[in-house]
């Protein structure tokens, strides 16, 4: 008797597997009825995009040497863009460091696939400290 039931068990399990296997994979994009895509947003704008969630907490470097890390991303309201990351400068793990605004134009992504500057530790360090009571 428990061998028949692990039989029917196992059967149950095969034939939700096959069905599975037999069911079209069904797209959820710009395809599906009713879908009406945005304009502006598509894969070419996608592929050049990243979250701001995955920004924040990288390094930037200049040449070998990290310089900074981002702690935030700043977006102007009336147009919608990237106006520039917050960056955390000096200080040795969180103590000490200051924060500065570099513009958005200032960081790439270098060959290694990380973000790079120009701008010097120096330059940084110099820089005014950012207040966020300034924004809206």
């Amino acid at each position: 008797m428990k061998d028949s039931g692990m039989k029917t068990a196992t059967l149950a399990a095969a034939c939700v597997v096959l069905l599975a296997m037999m069911v079209p994979e069904r797209s959820w994009g710009a395809d599906a009825p009713g879908v009406t895509p945005i304009t502006g947003v598509n894969d070419a704008a996608m592929a050049k995009s990243a979250r701001a969630s995955k920004l924040i907490g990288n390094k930037v470097y200049k040449g070998d040497t990290s310089i900074g890390q981002i702690e935030d991303v700043l977006v102007e309201l009336d147009n919608a863009t990237v106006s520039a990351v917050i960056l955390s400068v000096g200080g040795f793990l969180g103590v000490g460091n200051k924060l500065v605004a570099v513009p958005v134009s200032e960081i790439k992504v270098d060959s290694e696939a990380r973000f790079a500057t120009d701008l010097t530790k120096e330059q940084l360090s110099n820089a005014p400290a950012f207040d966020f009571g300034k924004l809206r």
